[in-house]
């Protein structure tokens, strides 16, 4: 049985075409598996989803928890299938936004889990209270929900370093009201469903302290996530 679709970085909703998703639900798969190999593959633990219609690359299966990526090639109103030894699952209904951009909670600083994927360029460590973003800052923002890009990636498949894959909408970066420079926001080389955004942090008139917020918009949809900032 399905319950809902969220994104795989923060368990929230929207999804958006590419992006990294988490499926929750029962009776989803017999074992617990997950795949390393690139592209992704389709079936995992004899496990099969479609999303409309259309079969996806799955990167982790268990009884409750199915971790794939969204298709690009499907947006708008749609179903979700799945497919196992045991039958076929009722179709769950879900829309596919243009963009969902949401950033990754998987970091780890010393004991400290959870953490967002907000990477100092200076020290290549990740943003916490004592690892705080300083101004003119050089930031990466790792995170899923992006959307289109452009050259097209296939689904499944590892996005390249040259050319680079660029989100076809771009998006907004502030602290606070302060707007951040993007250099570029697109996949990220290597890797499956995942972008990056590259910023530069003004050196003034940004707002210092502690739960400042990070916030990314991208086609009306945006996310935030506190951070310190120190002068």
């Amino acid at each position: 049985m399905l319950d809902r679709v969220v994104s795989a970085a923060d368990f929230t909703k929207p999804v958006a075409p590419g992006g990294l998703v988490s499926i929750f639900g029962s009776n989803l798969s017999p074992i617990t598996l997950s795949s390393v190999d690139v592209p992704l593959p389709t079936v995992l633990a004899d496990s099969c989803l479609t999303v409309g219609g259309l079969v996806i690359p799955i990167i982790f299966v268990s009884p409750t928890q199915i971790n794939a990526q969204a298709p690009f090639q499907v947006s708008g109103n749609t179903e979700v299938v799945l497919r196992t030894p045991g039958g076929v699952s009722d179709a769950l209904k879900i829309t596919l936004q243009p963009a969902a951009p949401s950033v990754f909670r998987s970091g780890t600083a010393g004991p400290v889990t959870g953490l967002a994927t907000v990477v100092r360029g200076s020290n290549g460590d990740l943003v916490t209270n004592s690892n705080p973003i300083h101004f003119n800052d050089q930031i990466t923002i790792y995170l899923t929900g992006m959307g289109q890009t452009s050259p097209e990636v296939a689904t499944g498949s590892a996005a390249p370093s040259s050319p680079l894959a660029s989100t076809l909408l771009t998006p907004t970066v502030t602290i606070g009201d302060t707007p951040l420079f993007v250099g570029y926001a697109g996949l990220s080389p290597g890797l499956v469903g995942v972008y990056q955004i590259n910023a530069t942090v003004p050196f003034k008139n940004v707002p210092t302290g502690f739960d400042i917020p990070l916030t990314i918009t991208q086609g009306g949809a945006s996310t935030n996530i506190p951070v310190r900032v120190v002068n």
